[in-house]
């Protein structure tokens, strides 16, 4: 997935170029995880020439969001807090900031919705 993003869409040759030279996988593997990410939904592909162009559904930060909405719909509500409380303790200071300001703003949006409903 990260190679189709970085490139926008990608043959199964280009995914494999960007793999470090001496770990590169075969280009069958490389085909075999691209067509199950197809069978999954999260590329799409289409026939240009001989080769396959692959190209995400989703871009990054909505496969993130959704993948991890997911995890964390089906979890506990203590384990939910325990994994975001560990997301968070890694953040930079400045993310931790950019965290600290959306969440007031959260906060004051909800209070002013329930003061008016």
């Amino acid at each position: 997935m990260a190679s189709v993003w970085r490139l926008g869409e990608a043959t199964v040759e280009e995914v494999r170029a960007l793999q470090p030279a001496g770990r590169r996988s075969a280009y069958t593997t490389i085909q075999t995880v691209l067509n199950r990410l197809v069978d999954r939904g999260v590329l799409s592909r289409v026939k240009r020439g001989r080769a396959f162009v692959y190209r995400a559904r989703y871009d990054q930060i909505d496969y993130l969001t959704e993948t991890i909405g997911e995890r964390l719909g089906k979890a506990p509500p203590q384990a939910r807090r325990s994994v975001l409380m560990k997301v968070v303790d890694r953040l930079e200071p400045e993310e931790l900031d950019e965290l600290s300001r959306y969440a007031n703003r959260i906060r004051r949006e909800r209070r002013r919705s329930e003061g008016s409903g």
